[in-house]
């Protein structure tokens, strides 16, 4: 078992720590996984207890990956093509 931070869980599920939150308190599946019956409460603090085969899965999104995705998008946004900043280049 791993134990994750609602916002580490958040980071490796793509979603919110708001969708999380209102998952476990529904008892509802996010994003297909079972989080309500991962929590666990030591007082004030919430943990969400992963087991291994699962995190395994939902590994850290490649920053690489997400700033290419970013850039990508802020060239759209201003009007240009994917193209214009192909990373395959130099």
């Amino acid at each position: 078992m791993q134990r994750l931070l609602l916002s580490e869980l958040a980071r490796r599920l793509n979603v919110s720590p708001s969708v999380i939150e209102r998952a476990t308190r529904r008892e509802e599946p996010c994003e297909g996984h079972p989080v309500g019956d991962w929590v666990l409460r030591r007082g004030r603090q919430v943990l969400y207890e992963v087991p291994d085969e699962t995190a395994e899965a939902l590994k850290e999104p490649d920053a690489r990956h997400l700033k290419r995705q970013s850039r990508v998008l802020r060239t759209l946004m201003r009007g240009g093509t994917s193209s214009d900043h192909d990373d395959t280049e130099g």
